[in-house]
């Protein structure tokens, strides 16, 4: 391993271990675990992340990736699916330690479950296929860690859009009212949001430019329909809204997906006209 593939593994571990003490519930008393599903519940999405994870390097990665490089994805999947999944799910009021632990909170169990999964799911998807198809060249490991933050990002932000439209404080609806239809539409949202853009993030690396198109196309896409959903025209329920205004809305909605979808074929045809595939 280069010099910097091992800072990489370092930082990973480094994640791992944050991850780990942020999360942890060894200390909490047996009784904490008799009779809770919260913690089962956030305890098979890690062990799900990371089975799918590796089932990718071991079936779909670049061939190049075998022995210790093996270990050494798996633990940056590792280090991505406790701290960008696990951990960061706090930020929106669901905690392992607080809520799944302590209060035994089926809902936020569910949040933190969803956005580790979509976690694992993207970061599976950034080492699937070959650094190149067409020559012998092996890659690096920054081809995987550009596009998992891609796509982790898409999947942040069109949540961002969600939780902006979404009625009422949504950390409130986990933690106090412990609203599980909210936590169940919020974690299908997140894994349907984490299903194109792992396809999106997966594949023979074709060059830079393919790549990062078609990620940005579907981050289009997701923002797209997140801002017509949050069209309401001026406010109120879809059952309060002028049926003009919603067909309206619909309307302009298909156009834009369309549109959008048309623009990304001709575009990506032209530059490879123009600059080759790559």
């Amino acid at each position: 391993m280069s010099e910097d593939e091992v800072f990489v593994l370092v930082i990973s571990v480094v994640f791992g271990v944050i991850g780990m003490a942020r999360n942890s519930t060894s200390a909490f008393p047996s009784l904490s675990f008799r009779g809770n599903p919260a913690l089962g519940i956030v305890r098979v999405s890690v062990i799900a992340s990371m089975l799918w994870i590796a089932s990718v390097l071991w079936n779909y990665a670049d061939p190049s990736v075998t022995g210790v490089y093996v270990f050494f994805y798996l633990v940056m999947g590792y280090g991505a699916v406790k701290m960008y999944g696990q951990t960061m799910a706090a930020a929106f009021g669901a905690s392992t330690q607080q809520d799944a632990g302590e209060r035994r909170n089926v809902a936020a169990a569910l949040v933190i479950a969803a956005l580790t999964i979509s976690t694992g799911m993207i970061f599976g998807g950034s080492l699937w296929g070959e650094a190149d198809p067409l020559s012998d060249y092996e890659g690096g490991w920054w081809i995987p860690v550009i596009f998992f933050h891609l796509g982790w990002g898409c999947l942040m932000g069109a949540f961002a859009l969600y939780l902006r439209r979404d009625k009422g404080k949504f950390s409130h609806q986990i933690r106090r009212e412990r609203n599980v239809p909210a936590a169940r539409a919020a974690g299908a949202f997140l894994l349907s949001c984490a299903v194109p853009l792992t396809e999106a993030v997966s594949g023979d690396f074709w060059g830079w430019r393919h790549g990062l198109s078609s990620v940005g196309i579907i981050g289009a896409l997701l923002i797209a329909h997140e801002l017509f959903a949050s069209w309401n025209g001026g406010g109120g329920d879809h059952a309060e809204m002028d049926v003009t205004k919603f067909d309206t809305r619909r309307i302009a909605e298909t156009v834009a997906y369309l549109a959008i979808g048309s623009a990304a074929w001709g575009l990506h045809r032209l530059a490879d006209r123009w600059w080759g595939p790559g």
